[in-house]
């Protein structure tokens, strides 16, 4: 029988794995109410329509579905997934169960038509998003108070894991660093523990006992820490005591759906997906951004009338304002803005040259050109710039050719010029002119590096949330 360390105790039935279980219970009930609303909407439409009411069983059978095809996407896990591998899978799981229940009807119920089938999409994506947004910001405030917070033990005890500490211990990050433990490498001499980082709770070879003393939720193992010997050992200890066992991969910023495990000889290895904007991937981008911009510049052309006339009325000047700036491959373009500006702007003498330069309290910028770039009301004009291949509707934000020429360190444009120039991007959503330079070039690089259609899409939907709480605009 395993012997026990001094102060050992079990663990309890309310830690944080068992708030997140709790979680997952509320994610399934808000599941079956968006289900239900769905359903209810499209219903009304099939009556209408001169169709009967459905069977309880056909019902019963089609929550369960609905349910299985979330879990089955994974959906009910949300502190393994991004925002936007959470909103890709949303919308194909949607997607599926829609499928199911529309065969699943085929078979106990009349076959339903086409517009409420397309209602019951329509009403159960929209419902699903929402509710999944909702869950996102209470559970960040949860994590943020501490309480759905996991208690993680770390493994190791160099630099490497003082470091992982320090990223553990932001507020947000979903963890909450209880103790580092160390490995046969980090040990001196018996007794002799490492001074740093601390505290250090005990040995590797005592693991399985102290998670069950500290009541830790996960483990999580620095990269090269460990042994492969040890690692053997931190898999059974986290496998006995049920906790979750994490591993860094000392990769930068990926998202979850370009990884994968990969079985070579025994040896599980990370596998991270390429992606290039090229071929069919930049086919399909563009008759996106095509379709959208075409859309966005017929909806907005009566608006962007009045746009100009207010320019013209309360400024002498052009309503519309041009400037060189740069896309793919280091090409330079004219870009279409609304005029912001007083035309007079030379009296105020400022060296905009900067790469990412803004001003919070810009003398030059008019009292109308204010309110449209709070409202970044100004960039409407660059749909056209997206329709004729300029731009993309999601990308990095063109540089004003004057700054490109003045970033003495030029490695740090090549990812960003791999692709079209975006209306939005990354960083817009991550903070807009509130970011600092680096910031700015590391998210573009992330948004290279990872693109999806689904991250497009994401980007996009958030970035009407940024407009309306207009943080770093101005």
């Amino acid at each position: 029988m395993a012997t026990t360390l001094p102060g050992e105790r079990r663990r309890s039935s309310t830690t944080t794995t068992g708030r997140i279980a709790l979680t997952r219970v509320g994610f399934a009930a808000t599941d079956l109410l968006c289900f239900a609303v769905a359903t209810a909407t499209a219903r009304v439409l099939f009556l209408e329509a001169g169709g009967a009411p459905s069977s309880l069983l056909h019902t019963v059978i089609g929550l369960f579905a609905w349910l299985a095809t979330f879990a089955g996407f994974g959906l009910y896990r949300p502190d393994l997934l991004s925002a936007p591998e959470e909103l890709r899978r949303i919308v194909s799981a949607t997607s599926v169960g829609v499928v199911l229940v529309i065969v699943e009807g085929s078979l106990f119920a009349h076959p339903q038509p086409r517009v409420p089938i397309l209602v019951l999409w329509l009403v159960a994506t929209v419902c699903e998003l929402g509710t999944r947004r909702i869950w996102r910001w209470y559970l960040a405030r949860r994590r943020n108070a501490g309480s759905l917070a996991a208690r993680a033990m770390i493994i190791g005890t160099d630099a490497g894991a003082a470091r992982a500490g320090e990223t553990l211990a932001d507020a947000g990050s979903g963890f909450i660093p209880i103790g580092f433990v160390a490995t046969a490498s980090s040990i001196s001499g018996p007794g002799e523990w490492p001074s740093v980082p601390s505290p250090v709770v005990g040995a590797i070879e005592h693991l399985e006992h102290l998670v069950q003393r500290y009541d830790a939720d996960a483990v999580f193992v620095v990269s090269g820490c460990v042994s492969s010997d040890e690692m053997l050992g931190v898999y059974r200890a986290c496998r006995r005591t049920e906790v979750e066992l994490r591993v860094s991969a000392n990769l930068p910023e990926t998202l979850t759906s370009r990884v994968t495990l990969q079985d070579v000889k025994g040896t599980m290895a990370l596998c991270v997906r390429p992606v290039t904007l090229r071929g069919a991937n930049a086919i399909l981008k563009r008759a996106v951004d095509i379709a959208l911009a075409a859309v966005g510049l017929i909806v907005f052309f009566v608006p962007s009338l009045l746009v100009v006339a207010a320019i013209r009325l309360t400024s002498p000047g052009p309503a519309v304002f041009s400037q060189d700036r740069v896309t793919q491959g280091g090409r330079r373009f004219t870009i279409f803005k609304f005029r912001t500006m007083r035309t007079d702007r030379d009296a105020f003498p400022v060296d905009t040259s900067t790469p990412f330069f803004k001003m919070t309290d810009d003398p030059r910028i008019t009292k109308i050109g204010a309110f449209l770039r709070r409202f970044s009301i100004d960039e409407w004009p660059q749909l056209w710039n997206v329709l004729i291949g300029d731009m993309s509707l999601v990308g990095p934000r063109p540089l004003p050719a004057d700054q490109v020429d003045n970033i003495t360190e030029r490695d740090v444009l090549l990812e960003r010029h791999e692709v079209r120039a975006g209306l939005t991007g990354w960083w817009q959503i991550n903070g807009r002119n509130d970011v600092t330079p680096e910031e700015a070039f590391r998210a573009d690089a992330f948004y290279v590096e990872n693109w999806s259609l689904s991250l497009d899409l994401y980007i996009l939907l958030k970035t009407a949330g940024a407009l309306l709480r207009h943080r770093g605009a101005y």
